[in-house]
Formats: C-alpha cells, structure tokens, sequence
C-alpha cells in the first residue's frame, strides 16, 4: 500500500474513533436557573433585624433527597428571606423566619407487569415536595407579638424514558412551584395577621 493511501486510511479510522468518542460522551449536565423571589415587592416589616432559623434538617434518607438535588427547599426558602424581608428600623422588633419543613421524596413506582408492559411507557418514579414555613415578629423583650404561617405540597411523576436532566427539571420545577404556593400563602397571611407590623 502506497504512503499517501495508508496516510487516508488513518485519518479516516481517527475521523471514526472521534465521532464514535463523542457519541458515546454522556449528555451535558443541565445548568437549571436559581429559584428566586427577587421579581417580588419587598414586605417591610417595623423592625430592626432578621433573622432565618433553619428547624428542618435535610437528610439523604431514603425516600428522602434533599440532599441530592441542585436546589433543596431549605436553600430557596432561606433565599425567601433575603429577597422579600426589608426591615424599616422604626422599632425595636426582630423578624423571625422558621424553615419547618422543606422535603423532598422519591417513590418508586410498579411496572406494568407481562407483555402490556413491554408496550407501556410506566410512571417509575414520583416526587413529592412539602414546605412549611413561618414569619414571628418579636418586641425587644423577645416577647412574640406577630405570626403568620404557610405550607404547600406538590407531587409529579417521571416516565421511564426520562433522562437524569429530565428528572432535574422535574424536581426543579415541584422545588420551584412548592415555594411560589408558600410565598403566595405566606404574604397574604402576613398582611392579615400582622398588619400593624409590615407594610
């Protein structure tokens, strides 16, 4: 075989190895957008300081996995406060935010059994998020004096087709919504229950 020949045939074998290579290259880990509240109007409380008090622990416990996903509760609440709470110092009070609960769960979910399940797209999985959350204003002798609370839950189902960046943007999206119920709830219970603290 001639140089030039041979010379042909590796650079297409490489062409081959490197389009192979890429082929088999896992996909790209979706970048999901952080969950915020900073399009929301600040609530401005008669008060001098904020604090965030996380009472819920996030565990990695099956079902639970908290842990394990880009965007636990827990963290986008504990944004809550920084994006909603402004404090307008006229008074002596301290602004109190609870994390009671923020989980997420897994489930797995049974196949269809037998030939029809050879022909079916199954559920295998559904997610269930919970958060609860509560607002205390407290005077300067740390009696309360205000509290509003709100809780949310959310389920979806992921197919057996899904990708693990198709899991992602379901729990992202349960995450994302879950809180969005709280912060509804919560706003609306704040400014019925402590008016003469917030404005």
């Amino acid at each position: 075989m001639r140089l030039a020949s041979l010379r042909r045939l590796l650079a297409v074998f490489g062409l081959g190895l490197a389009v192979a290579a890429c082929a088999n290259e896992p996909p790209q880990k979706l970048l999901l957008p952080e969950i915020t509240f900073e399009n929301q109007p600040k609530l401005t409380f008669a008060a001098s300081s904020v604090e965030t008090i996380q009472e819920y622990q996030p565990s990695a416990q099956p079902p639970h996995i908290e842990l394990s996903i880009p965007q636990p509760p827990s963290v986008v609440a504990a944004r809550w406060t920084r994006d909603r709470v402004a404090l307008d110092n006229s008074q002596q009070n301290r602004v109190t935010v609870i994390i009671k609960k923020a989980a997420v769960t897994e489930v797995d979910l049974k196949k269809t059994p037998g030939l029809r399940g050879s022909f079916t797209e199954d559920q295998i999985a559904r997610f269930d998020t919970e958060v609860e959350m509560a607002v205390e204003i407290r005077d300067s002798r740390g009696f309360r004096v205000g509290e509003a609370s709100a809780a949310a839950r959310r389920s979806g189902s992921m197919s057996e087709k899904a990708t693990l960046n198709d899991r992602d943007l379901i729990i992202h999206g349960l995450v994302r919504e879950t809180m969005m119920d709280v912060n509804r709830e919560l706003e609306r219970n704040i400014r019925q229950y402590m008016p003469l603290y917030v404005r």
